[in-house]
């Protein structure tokens, strides 16, 4: 049964991608308990992780490129024999990914690794403890993260009751970092570019509602679901319907991005062959922000991906035309987990996915 409803999600998938939106379209009507909807999106997960692989794998040896012959190499582990292939088949990328990739293989290792379920704690409603002990009454692990916010557990912990009650929602560790050096560097901030409130959610949690939150999203739907959210996580924070004229002590810009940081939870995202207009897109972003904040203020600049378009060159561009500098690396917390380069930083928690970070101080 359950074989049978993968081979559907990864035939679909084959044929239109989009591999989040092929296991919404199946799973919900499959007739199966959340357990093993969740072994199958592991298993779909795995297929499209290793994509480029099953591919050579397929030409190489003359398989058929069904939908069954790409779960039965997920299923016998296939990739466990890949030590011996060129580069973008042995880590499963694009060229163009391989390229940036070449010289990090400790990243290209990591964005294949299986995540946990991560979330974050809401400490406007609980503890950490509390959570801790709640997940346990439901029979589903519970460890510590780096963060004081962070609780690791299994992708069944998405819908324990926890998140129903609003006590924690899902957020990886590495994007619930990005709110704690917001909270740590200013008091009245600014989220620029809030989505769902992810962030904004985490700021409010890690300063128990006692600094200025603001946020701004500019797609309407999203932003009505920011409110809501923030109502139900007792999350203080006022939301904008337009974009703020105020000036911040830090304004965040968590910007579009090709999303390659966060690989290992969307593996689509290893095959992409560039990134578009995204630098564009993100320079307009920081050029706006630069507006919102006052003399002396921060600007964190925020995106899930390494590619050097979108983090070093986007910065490097920005520094330019700006009265901006780069802030000083000494200051910033759990510094053994951040890798410095010379225009910012990118994260290395241990079970985050890979940020890169830029702190600029407007003179």
């Amino acid at each position: 049964m359950e074989e049978k409803v993968a081979v559907r999600v990864i035939n679909k998938y084959l044929k239109k991608g989009n591999m989040a939106r092929c296991l919404r379209d199946i799973l919900p009507t499959a007739g199966l308990t959340k357990k093993q909807r969740e072994e199958i999106a592991e298993l779909v997960h795995d297929v499209v992780r290793w994509k480029r692989l099953y591919e050579h794998i397929i030409d190489s040896r003359g398989l058929s490129p069904s939908a069954e012959t790409y779960l039965k190499l997920a299923l016998n582990g296939a990739q466990a024999d890949a030590h011996s292939y060129a580069f973008e088949y042995r880590y499963s990328c694009s060229a163009y990914v391989a390229g940036i990739l070449k010289d990090h293989a400790e990243w290209a290792e990591f964005l294949n690794e299986m995540p946990p379920t991560t979330l974050c704690v809401n400490f406007n409603r609980t503890t950490r403890e509390e959570v801790h002990t709640m997940l346990q009454q439901e029979a589903l692990p519970s460890e510590r993260g780096v963060l004081p916010s962070a609780v690791l557990t299994t992708s069944v912990g998405k819908y324990s009751k926890v998140v129903q009650h609003y006590f924690a929602h899902v957020q990886d560790e590495s994007s619930q970092f990005v709110s704690f050096l917001a909270a740590s560097l200013g008091d009245i901030i600014y989220d620029m570019c809030a989505g769902n409130g992810g962030k904004s959610l985490a700021l409010a949690s890690m300063t128990r509602n006692q600094k200025n939150l603001y946020a701004y999203e500019v797609n309407a739907a999203k932003r009505t679901i920011l409110k809501q959210r923030c109502n139900e996580y007792k999350a203080k924070v006022t939301v904008e319907d337009y974009p703020s004229e105020k000036t911040f002590d830090l304004v965040l810009v968590d910007a579009p991005c090709s999303g390659l940081g966060a690989a290992r939870r969307n593996p689509e995202a290893k095959y992409i062959e560039g990134v578009g207009d995204l630098p564009q897109t993100q320079a307009s972003l920081l050029h706006q922000a630069a507006q919102n904040i006052r003399n002396g203020g921060i600007l964190l600049y925020a995106v899930c991906t390494v590619t050097p378009e979108e983090t070093t060159q986007v910065i490097k561009a920005f520094l330019k035309n700006q009265s901006f500098t780069l802030s000083s690396f000494e200051q910033y917390p759990l510094q053994p987990f951040l890798q410095k380069n010379t225009y910012g930083m990118f994260t290395g928690l241990p079970r985050g996915d890979l940020f890169f970070l830029s702190v600029l101080k407007k003179e």
